[in-house]
C-alpha cells in the first residue's frame, strides 16, 4: 500500500491494520509486515492496541534513529540532559534516545524484540514472522545514518 505522497508519516499502521483484517478473513496464515521509522510510529503507534486486541497477524518493524529525519547521538543527548532544560535545549527533530517501543507491544500481549546488531535483527525478524501473535521489532540505527541513493528514478520523482 502506498500513501501517495512524499513525506507522509504515520499511515503505515493504519494500512497494516486494514490489510491484516483482510488477511485474517480471506488469507489465513498470511502475515502483514509494516515498516516505519520511529517518528512515523509516533503518529499512530497506539493502534498496536487494536492490533493486539484483535490478535491480528501483523509484524511492525521500527527503524529507530532517535529522531525525525536524523536524531542525535547518545553523547550529544547526554550533553543536552546535563544542560538542565530538555525542552529548551533538545533539537526540535530529536526524540528520546533508545525508546523501547517493543515494550508497548508486550504490554498489550504481543511479542516485542529489541535489536542493536545484525544477528539480533536476523533472529528477531525470524521469530516475529513465525510467531502467532502481533509483534514489533525495534531496530536501533545510527542517528546520523543517511539514506541510500535511489537506484530507480520512479522512487524519487512525483507525478504531481
Amino acid at each position: 500500500l502506498d500513501a501517495g505522497t512524499f513525506g507522509t508519516m504515520g499511515v503505515g499502521i493504519g494500512f497494516a491494520l486494514a490489510a491484516a483484517i483482510y488477511c485474517r478473513d480471506h488469507r489465513p496464515g498470511k502475515r502483514v509486515v509494516c515498516v516505519e521509522g520511529d517518528s512515523a510510529f509516533g503518529f499512530s503507534g497506539m493502534e498496536i492496541e487494536t492490533i493486539a486486541r484483535y490478535q491480528l497477524p501483523v509484524t511492525i518493524i521500527v527503524f529507530n534513529n532517535n529522531g525525525i529525519a536524523m536524531g542525535i547521538p547518545d553523547d550529544m543527548w547526554d550533553m543536552v540532559e546535563k544542560s538542565g532544560d530538555l525542552l529548551l535545549n533538545a533539537p526540535p527533530t530529536s526524540l528520546a534516545p533508545n525508546t523501547r517501543y517493543e515494550k508497548m507491544m508486550e504490554a498489550f500481549g504481543g511479542k516485542g524484540y529489541f535489536c542493536r546488531t545484525p544477528t539480533e535483527i536476523r533472529n528477531s525478524l525470524k521469530a516475529a514472522l513465525e510467531c502467532n501473535k502481533p509483534a514489533l521489532v525495534n531496530i536501533m540505527i545510527s542517528p546520523m545514518a543517511q539514506r541510500k541513493t535511489q537506484e530507480f528514478n520512479w522512487l524519487t520523482k512525483s507525478n504531481l
